[in-house]
């Protein structure tokens, strides 16, 4: 790696996340939600960290779930969206993969395959996000039809992070309609098994806040930030009151100005549309990202910095920096920065 930017993925602090979301989920059994590369976090690296204190996983579709397979996990996978087609029932079934069913195709193709052939099944019932899920009739469908393993049947809450009123609603439908059936039961995404212990059922599925980031309005200091995103400073140069940065001269100089610029754009997953202002992190203070983001690079202000140097660590967000103050800063969602870390960017494992 000759360019220093990277991002750091602390295992330990992904461990203790881990242990500390099922030590507060009431005896519900914990699956790891790792799609999306483990939430930019790089997959290959979280789900053998979590293997042995995980006790499933859930990724969005089956090449996720594969490429577990392929890292020889051995713990139920969960593929959220379900089979696009027949040949996945088939594919699922050789991998010893879970596949949801999410609607009323996916319903009529799984019922299709003779039943010794059937992979396991989760029934996502549609009980108020109005995304994917069966409604009520067709989950009573299936929970009278044969299977080769007990099926699990799960909502995902809408609001749960904002809505406590919404969320229980949700969970009373869903625990009314499958009462007398022999199934389990899942609801609790992050902010629900933080938050509200009647929803942690039979599974909780957690993904956001396994990677130390809060989804909920709390203080939580038992959340450690597994990623930090980080470089070092790469040039820096004097210029003038009134004299512009970057493109589109976004930023003016107030004052004779020192500008850093730091080894890391948008094509390294930092947002494009970062506000002037920015907070990035630079020998235990905060310094203001000034300029438009590049695809390669930023400026930021370290005129009030004594001596900043040349090769100076930046943190652009993590352990001392929450992401979740980078993100409210913008108006932006800590999810989305953290998903839209792309393979460009270097993953070192500590």
């Amino acid at each position: 790696m000759t360019r220093p930017t990277h991002a750091t993925i602390n295992i330990a602090a992904l461990a203790h996340n881990a242990r500390w979301l099922k030590s507060i989920a009431s005896g519900a059994k914990l699956m790891a939600v790792v799609k999306a590369d483990a939430y930019g976090h790089d997959v290959r690296i979280i789900a053998p960290a979590l293997d042995g204190i995980a006790d499933a996983f859930a990724v969005a579709h089956l090449d996720e779930a594969i490429e577990l397979r392929e890292l020889n996990i051995t713990q139920p996978i969960l593929v959220l969206e379900g089979a696009f087609s027949d040949s996945e029932y088939v594919e699922a079934s050789y991998h010893n993969i879970t596949l949801a069913l999410t609607d009323e195709w996916q319903a009529r193709q799984y019922l299709s395959i003779p039943i010794p052939q059937r992979p396991a099944i989760w029934i996502k019932f549609d009980s108020g996000m109005h995304r994917l899920g069966l409604d009520a009739a067709g989950v009573q469908q299936l929970l009278q039809a044969p299977h080769s393993i007990e099926p699990t049947v799960f909502t995902h809450f809408a609001d749960a992070d904002v809505d406590r009123g919404k969320t229980l609603n949700q969970l009373y439908k869903l625990t009314r309609l499958t009462q007398g059936h022999r199934c389990t039961l899942s609801a609790a995404n992050s902010p629900a098994l933080i938050q509200y212990p009647e929803t942690h059922l039979d599974w909780v599925r957690p993904g956001f806040s396994l990677y130390g980031a809060n989804p909920t309005s709390l203080t939580l200091p038992e959340l450690q930030p597994v990623m930090s995103l980080n470089t070092q400073i790469h040039s820096l140069r004097w210029i003038d009151a009134g004299e512009s940065v970057g493109y589109g001269g976004t930023w003016t100089a107030q004052r004779r100005s020192l500008i850093a610029t730091l080894p890391i754009g948008y094509a390294d997953g930092y947002p494009r549309d970062a506000k002037n202002g920015t907070p990035i992190w630079l020998r235990g203070r905060e310094i203001p990202l000034s300029g438009r983001v590049s695809m390669d690079l930023i400026t930021a202000d370290v005129t009030d910095i004594e001596y900043p140097q040349i090769g100076d660590h930046i943190e652009l967000w993590g352990s001392e920096l929450r992401i979740e103050r980078v993100a409210d800063f913008n108006s932006m969602s800590a999810y989305e920065l953290l998903a839209r870390i792309p393979k460009r960017l270097p993953r070192l494992s500590i």
